[in-house]
C-alpha cells in the first residue's frame, strides 16, 4: 500500500434485491399492510417495490420457511396467522434460549457492557413514549438481541435472531396500546437492575417474568379477535 494511501477500507457489499425484498415485505407483515386471510400474489408485490418476481420469490419462500407466511401453488401467497398453541410453542423456547443468555452473561458482565445495555433502555424509553409500535418492537429487538451477542455463542445468537422474527409478528398487535410499551420497558428495566448486581437467579426471573407476560398479552390478543 501506498504511504500516501488513506487506507479508508472496502466499501461493505450492497444487499441483494432478495434482501431488500425480504426487509421490505417484513416490514409491511409488522406495520400491517398485509392482513390474514387475503390472498396476495407475487406479481403485485414485485410491482410495488418495482423489481422482478425471481428476488421476490426468494423472499417469500425464506419467509415460508420461517412461519411467517403460507405458499399457495399458482395462488400466491397469505399471511400466517399465528394460533394459540404456535404462540405457547414459541414462547416456552423463547424462555429456554434468554434465560440461558442471561446465565451466560451475568456473572462476568463488564461494566462497558452494561453502560450500553442501559444506553438501550434510553432509547427504548424514547421509542415507548414516541407512541409508534414498530419503533418499539425495533428498540426491544435491538435489547434482546444485544444480550444474545454478549454470549459469544454463535449458536445461541443465530437462534435468538431467528426467534425474534415471529416473536414480533407476534407481538406487534400487543404494543399498539401505550400500556404495554410503557409495561414491557419496566420489565426491561428489572431485567437490568439484576445485572447490574450480577445476580444470575434474579436477571432469570425477570427475564422469565417479562417472556410470561409478553406470552399472555399476545394470546389475549388472539382470544380478542376470535
Amino acid at each position: 500500500m501506498s504511504p500516501n494511501s488513506p487506507n479508508l477500507g472496502e466499501l461493505p457489499l450492497p444487499p441483494s434485491l432478495k434482501e431488500m425484498a425480504l426487509a421490505s415485505i417484513k416490514e409491511a407483515i409488522l406495520s400491517k399492510k398485509f392482513q390474514p386471510g387475503i390472498v396476495y400474489t407475487e406479481a403485485g408485490v414485485a410491482s410495488e417495490l418495482g423489481i422482478s418476481r425471481t428476488p421476490v420469490r426468494e423472499a417469500l419462500i425464506h419467509l415460508a420457511s420461517k412461519g411467517f407466511l403460507t405458499l399457495l401453488p399458482r395462488k400466491g401467497f397469505q399471511l400466517r396467522a399465528l394460533t394459540e398453541k404456535d404462540v405457547r410453542d414459541l414462547f416456552e423456547f423463547r424462555r429456554a434460549l434468554e434465560s440461558a443468555v442471561i446465565r451466560h452473561i451475568t456473572p462476568n458482565l463488564a461494566d462497558v457492557s452494561l453502560n450500553h445495555i442501559e444506553g438501550l433502555l434510553i432509547k427504548h424509553r424514547k421509542a415507548a413514549e414516541g407512541g409508534n409500535p414498530i419503533a418499539s418492537i425495533r428498540a426491544d429487538r435491538e435489547f434482546h438481541l444485544y444480550l444474545a451477542s454478549l454470549t459469544g455463542n454463535s449458536y445461541l445468537i443465530t437462534a435468538v435472531e431467528e426467534i425474534r422474527d415471529l416473536i414480533d409478528l407476534a407481538g406487534v398487535r400487543t404494543l399498539e396500546f401505550k400500556e404495554r410499551r410503557a409495561e414491557s420497558l419496566r420489565e426491561h428495566q428489572a431485567v437490568v437492575e439484576m445485572l447490574k448486581i450480577r445476580s444470575i437467579s434474579g436477571a432469570v426471573e425477570k427475564m422469565e417474568e417479562h417472556i410470561r407476560i409478553t406470552e399472555q398479552r399476545a394470546l389475549d390478543q388472539i382470544k380478542s379477535v376470535e
